[in-house]
């Protein structure tokens, strides 16, 4: 089974990616949704852990106030690196589980959407990488559309990031999505067939 990373800075494309992708029946990890998930339908362990950890005020009837952790934890590095050890630790079970369905279908190829797969050491599990990128001034503009994101928030969130200029070095294909949709969603079912016929011939 060949796993492709998708990879990419915030504002970067992946969601309109993945849809695009999830349409054409690629079959898909998506990290940001197992995010989404945890925070919009919370298990018990998880508002356990952020009252055991001071967040209390995040809590609102079963309710987590993304926004307000975000604010939080980016002024406490402490509190950054136990709820970011608890999201990944969530995350990687879910992609687990999905690899380990996979390889009982005999997928041939799957798609592993993961944000941070650089900045969390998680490139060795991928066979090739898929980096998608943009100017800086074209991610700030696209990121200062989103509900709830300001520039103090947004400029915290990039600093956090590896630079793309690292990122494309160790990456197999780069896509720029500052161009129209159609000539993304072109490049990127190029890039697919690509791997495709690259592991064909090993």
């Amino acid at each position: 089974m060949i796993k492709v990373g998708l990879t990419g800075g915030i504002a970067s494309g992946k969601t309109t990616i993945v849809k695009f992708l999830k349409k054409r029946g690629w079959p898909i990890h998506d990290s940001d949704a197992i995010v989404k998930k945890i925070y919009s339908s919370p298990s018990r362990s998880f508002i356990n852990f952020l009252k055991k950890n001071k967040l209390n005020q995040a809590i609102k009837r079963k309710k987590i106030n993304k926004s307000l952790i975000r604010q939080e934890i980016f002024n406490n590095q402490v509190k950054k690196k136990k709820i970011e050890k608890f999201i990944h630790a969530e995350v990687r079970k879910s992609r687990e589980r999905f690899l380990k369905n996979h390889r009982k279908k005999k997928t041939q190829t799957v798609i592993l959407d993961i944000p941070l797969l650089f900045e969390a050491g998680l490139t060795n599990i991928c066979d090739y990488i898929i980096l998608l990128t943009l100017t800086k001034k074209l991610k700030m503009q696209r990121a200062l559309k989103r509900k709830g994101m300001n520039k103090s928030v947004l400029l915290k969130i990039l600093q956090n990031q590896t630079k793309d200029s690292l990122k494309k070095n160790k990456s197999d294909f780069v896509i720029n999505t500052s161009k129209t949709k159609k000539e993304t969603y072109r490049e990127i079912t190029l890039a697919l067939k690509k791997i495709k016929l690259l592991s064909i011939k090993k």
